[in-house]
């Protein structure tokens, strides 16, 4: 009788270990998984970061504007210079904007285009609270402006602030703001109503050329690209220092980096494009063949 209690507790000790093992390795599995979006031309990339090889991607979802059957004709023009892209709702969908002039969500199971509206010259995209949208218009004689949507009405323009060269834009959650980046500063916004918000702050960023706005892991700083260099802005102390562990190139067009240390960045190689996404801490480098990339960034956190 002793022994088969004894074989009894030994079994449910092996099952316990076993099982805690497949859970240890399904977390593990799920912290070492990457995954990085790339956009360029009229399509935005899902690329497979541990699958790849070499310098070889592994594309495992692609969003071609050009084939969406769900865009008008005119829409599809204005999606051939895809220049933002960004995972929301836990990666089921993606956010994307293009400076042909339109900005749009995509599912990403079943690549609907669940909004699209027309933004001129449209750099930068961000979900807000209550469904709304903010995209930032650039250089244009119809842009130069923050533009604030509702995605149930996609073609009806909320409000606007006028923004020289807007480019970048972060909602922050945890400080319900909305951060801007243009052609020399850095703003801070607030929602004072579903239909509007407010200019709270302003930061002159040392440099010009204001271009890249990307939050970093730990939330308490933003990283910000200007014409010269890279840069941190630390928000609690609202000063900007110097980034780094990362090549202090002219023009980065997008920089973002993972919680375990990761960056992820893209730097023109003719005219505002390239052909590879580059990686640091560690480093890696992938080729994107006859893609004009733009930006790329982490799919997840």
């Amino acid at each position: 009788m002793g022994r088969s209690i004894n074989n009894i507790i030994m079994r449910f000790k092996n099952i316990f270990c076993f099982g805690a093992m497949l859970l240890f390795m399904s977390a593990a599995n799920a912290q070492t998984a990457k995954k990085f979006l790339v956009c360029g031309d009229t399509k935005v990339l899902l690329v497979d970061y541990n699958k790849s090889k070499d310098s070889i991607p592994e594309v495992i979802w692609t969003w071609d504007a050009s084939q969406a059957t769900d865009l008008s004709e005119d829409y599809r023009k204005k999606f051939r210079t895809m220049d933002d892209c960004k995972a929301i709702n836990d990666g089921k969908q993606i956010l994307v904007s293009s400076s042909s002039g339109a900005i749009a969500v995509v599912n990403l199971e079943d690549k609907k285009v669940m909004f699209v509206s027309s933004v001129p010259n449209s750099h930068s995209i961000a979900l807000l609270p209550d469904n709304r949208i903010a995209a930032a218009a650039s250089t244009n004689k119809a842009g130069n402006k923050i533009m604030l949507f509702d995605i149930a009405h996609p073609e009806k323009v909320l409000y606007t602030d006028s923004l020289y060269s807007a480019h970048g834009l972060v909602w922050d959650a945890k400080r319900k703001s909305l951060f801007a980046l243009g052609y020399s500063v850095l703003r801070e916004y607030k929602i004072v109503s579903k239909d509007a918000l407010q200019l709270k702050n302003e930061w002159k960023i040392p440099g010009i050329g204001g271009h890249e706005l990307q939050p970093s892991p730990d939330g308490g700083h933003l990283f910000v690209t200007e014409h010269n260099g890279t840069w941190v802005f630390n928000i609690k102390d609202q000063k900007f220092s110097k980034l780094k562990g990362l090549p202090d190139a002219e023009n980065v067009k997008s920089l973002g980096q993972i919680k375990a240390g990761q960056y992820i960045y893209t730097i023109p190689e003719e005219s505002w494009w390239t052909f590879h996404v580059k990686f640091s801490s560690p480093e890696r480098v992938f080729a994107f063949p006859g893609l004009h990339v733009y930006k790329a960034r982490w799919f997840t956190n």
